[in-house]
């Protein structure tokens, strides 16, 4: 994949001199700061960062009552019989997989919906790119990405989170 990069930047500023004896109009966008940036991209954040919260005040909250029970535990030890003090050490193992499990499970489910939101926006945003590029006349439009440097008149960035902000 980065061999693929590299080989296409290289080809790329190969490209560009004659690029621009051809009187090619390109320019580039950041896709990733567009997305964080724009309206719906920064009310996505704040919803994902109060998810973010709510999973982790509750996984904090049984991980106190866990060590809670195991400070007990360790406190009664010595006057448990050995036999119930396999079966505590194995339901404390038991129960200390189960939060780990929960824990990925919620990191997971934040991934996710991170990169559904992230999907979604980038979408649109390309809808809103098409129409920058019609509209000006450009006959291409890289992500920034892919582009080691640009000139700051070439970056689109600000005009199409402008326009995808606006609706259109």
């Amino acid at each position: 994949m980065m061999r693929a990069l590299i080989i296409g930047i290289a080809g790329l500023g190969m490209l560009l001199p004659s690029v621009a004896n051809a009187g090619l109009k390109i320019a580039v966008v950041n896709i990733q700061r567009a997305v964080s940036e724009s309206k719906e991209g920064k009310k996505a954040e704040k919803e994902l960062q109060r998810l973010k919260g709510q999973l982790e005040a509750t996984l904090n909250r049984k991980l106190k009552e866990f060590y809670e029970r195991e400070k007990k535990l360790r406190e009664a030890w010595s006057v448990l019989k050995e036999s119930d003090r396999r079966k505590r050490a194995e339901d404390s193992r038991r129960k200390l997989e189960a939060l780990q499990k929960e824990y990925m499970g919620a990191e997971r489910e934040l991934m996710q919906r991170k990169t559904k939101v992230m999907l979604q926006i980038t979408r649109k945003l390309n809808t809103v790119i098409a129409k920058v590029a019609k509209r000006d006349k450009y006959d291409y439009i890289f992500a920034n990405a892919a582009v080691l440097w640009a000139p700051r008149h070439v970056d689109l960035t600000n005009e199409v989170i402008r326009l995808y902000n606006k609706g259109k």
